[in-house]
């Protein structure tokens, strides 16, 4: 057997417990695994939690894998981004003109649909999602709608099955301070790009300086994962107990390097051309 794994990660502790015991059982059995990552095997599940009991893991995926670096030191995405139109928008530039770009893009996407402009109720799983402003197959959220509420995959799984565009305004500078809307944005961002649905954006800085990783005390990361630390037993006295990725904000700013290269790409005019062939695809 052939086990194949796009950008395979660990950065759940239950994840990271089990993989050992079942790799172990698969590889018995003689399977092959063939698996891209964006993380060499010895950084998998980086300043995890008790990341000890991973490491065993790390040792036997390296002695039964070859190991290839494909990394050439180009972003080809943001090479691919030279001659595109431009779909992100600072609102602290005063060039960008960010408010009357996207009112513009949205009354120009708009009118190419076969509805009116209005709000919009999506039911999702038994709950209403509203939404303040919409034409046909456009969305035109702001960040707060998007990564404020308590809203994750399946909702915005619902939402690339409604609209093939989204323009989303005012993304704000993301931290350890907001990191559950920063984990939200990322996951939006993801299942947007998996769906390849087009977006339009604004922020107060250029997309690429979004998540700033500030620091911030051992006693505010106590007070925001209380119950997290108090599930896993975790003592806060201890040295360095309040240092892993799941606290540190670290996992988020390396997820949010994906988040980028993603960004980039969707704004080239290849990626643009996607929807329409993904969606015959599906059909």
């Amino acid at each position: 057997w052939i086990l194949c794994l796009d950008e395979f990660q660990v950065t759940d502790i239950a994840d990271a417990m089990i993989l050992r015991q079942l790799f172990a059982y698969l590889f018995d059995k003689g399977l092959i695994l063939v698996a891209t990552s964006n993380r060499p095997p010895d950084d998998l599940y980086k300043n995890g939690i008790q990341r000890s009991n991973f490491l065993p893991f790390i040792d036997m995926l390296k002695k039964t894998s070859n190991v290839v670096s494909l990394d050439p030191g180009v972003d080809y995405r943001r090479k691919a981004l030279a001659g595109a139109d431009k779909l992100f928008f600072v609102t602290t530039n005063p060039e960008d003109q960010a408010e009357e770009a996207l009112n513009g893009m949205f009354k120009f996407l708009a009118s190419k649909e076969t509805d009116a402009v209005k709000e919009i109720t999506i039911r999702i799983k038994g709950r209403d999602v509203h939404f303040d402003k919409s034409c046909g197959g456009v969305l035109y959220s702001t960040f707060e709608e998007l990564c404020a509420r308590p809203l994750w995959t399946n909702d915005y799984l619902k939402l690339t099955q409604v609209f093939h565009t989204i323009l989303i305004k005012d993304i704000p500078l993301l931290s350890q301070k907001n990191k559950s809307e920063a984990r939200r944005f990322i996951c939006l961002i993801d299942t947007l790009y998996d769906h390849k649905i087009r977006v339009v954006a604004s922020g107060v800085a250029p997309y690429w300086e979004l998540f700033q990783n500030s620091a911030v005390s051992d006693e505010e990361r106590l007070q925001e994962n209380r119950l997290l630390i108090d599930d896993l037993g975790i003592k806060a006295s201890e040295k360095g107990s309040l240092d892993s990725g799941v606290f540190s904000g670290e996992e988020e700013l390396f997820a949010f390097d994906r988040t980028v290269s993603r960004l980039t790409e969707m704004q080239t005019k290849d990626y643009w051309k996607k929807w329409k062939t993904y969606v015959e695809n599906r059909a």
